[in-house]
């Protein structure tokens, strides 16, 4: 079957897919056309050479005297194929792929169908699982049962989760949406992006979106906490001292802060500064309260945090959000405490916990 081979060639080439790969579709069509012309139990063989340009296939037919279907051949044919060939015996028949008819042709177009669509979804998955941990752009297709969100992309749908959505964005169908790239799915039906917009990650991308010394990197990010809708927390670094991380990050006017502000529904952001010693990182993450003194404990990773009375609601925030989110960005668990408790001896002391809901 030297069509069938030039056939595969052809496809190989034009569409950039491994000749093996075609041949292999190709093999799994004509025995889907052979079975269903000859039956189930027929025994069939593909003998598939590249380095020969090979493509054949064989059918196992009974000897009989008077063959009475297409599963079995005359004595006399049968010994054009092997000269000790006798009643009974199974001698293999090489089949002309015409011979097949319509089923074969029917076999190979779906075969080859599939193989696009496969080699297409691949392609796109390949292409899209570079988008993990990145902001990608897509247009809102459909609003879910659930309220999750479809996001149509070339080749590809994303899924906005309710959970991943911020309280207050809002989405039209037809409009763009800005999200960050969770996980990228190769399934039946076609390439699945899972998104999100209060990941702390998509913080971190729209910083460097916004801030070219972040993107170049002569500012770093070094961790991002988030409350998503509520507050996030981001702290910076650069080793050029000429370079003022937090300003830089603020830009003139607060201009390059406010874009991110409003991408994210008016969320509120810290930009504080990132400190290798763990008392002054601390103290800096408590922002906007002014701390007194910081105890650190490295063996059990706590700290506790002493504040002027007055400063005592600031530094724990509305709900607890800003000293939630002073313990996820250092990963201390962090101790809050009243000056004038120290003062009398008898501490009391407000938890918060670190967590790993951290972007770095």
């Amino acid at each position: 079957m030297s069509e069938i081979f030039n056939i595969a060639k052809q496809i190989s080439k034009e569409h950039d897919i491994p000749l093996e790969r075609v041949l292999m579709s190709l093999s799994d069509a004509m025995k889907t056309a052979i079975l269903r012309k000859y039956g189930d139990d027929v025994p069939l063989r593909v003998d598939v050479s590249i380095e020969n340009e090979i493509f054949d296939v064989y059918v196992g037919k009974t000897v009989a005297k008077k063959p009475k279907n297409d599963k079995e051949i005359s004595l006399k044919d049968a010994l054009l194929i092997d000269e000790n060939a006798k009643i009974g015996d199974i001698v293999e028949d090489k089949i002309d792929a015409k011979s097949l008819g319509r089923i074969a042709v029917t076999s190979i177009k779906n075969v080859i169908s599939k193989l696009f669509r496969d080699v297409e979804k691949h392609t796109a998955y390949e292409e899209y699982k570079h988008y993990i941990g990145s902001i990608i752009v897509g247009e809102v297709w459909s609003i879910g049962a659930y309220n999750d969100v479809i996001v149509d992309f070339k080749n590809a749908i994303g899924i906005l989760p309710k959970k991943e959505q911020g309280i207050n964005d809002k989405y039209v169908v037809g409009e763009n949406v800005r999200a960050y790239v969770l996980e990228v799915l190769e399934e039946a039906k076609g390439v699945k992006l899972i998104l999100s917009r209060t990941h702390p990650g998509f913080v971190k991308e729209l910083f460097k979106k916004e801030v070219p010394e972040v993107k170049d990197g002569s500012v770093e990010i070094k961790a991002v906490a988030r409350e998503p809708s509520r507050r996030t927390k981001v702290a910076v670094y650069s080793k050029d001292s000429r370079i003022d991380p937090i300003g830089t990050c603020v830009g003139s006017k607060g201009v390059r802060i406010a874009a991110i502000v409003k991408e994210l529904g008016d969320e509120k952001i810290d930009v504080i500064k990132w400190s290798a010693n763990p008392s002054i990182y601390i103290r800096n993450a408590m922002s906007p309260a002014k701390v007194i003194s910081v105890d650190i404990d490295e063996d059990l990773k706590r700290a506790k945090v002493y504040v002027e009375d007055e400063e005592y609601s600031m530094a724990i925030g509305k709900a607890g959000v800003n000293a939630k989110l002073a313990a996820k960005l250092t990963g201390y668990n962090i101790d809050i405490i009243k000056n004038s408790d120290r003062i009398d001896g008898d501490v009391v002391a407000d938890e918060f916990l670190a967590d790993s809901d951290v972007s770095v």
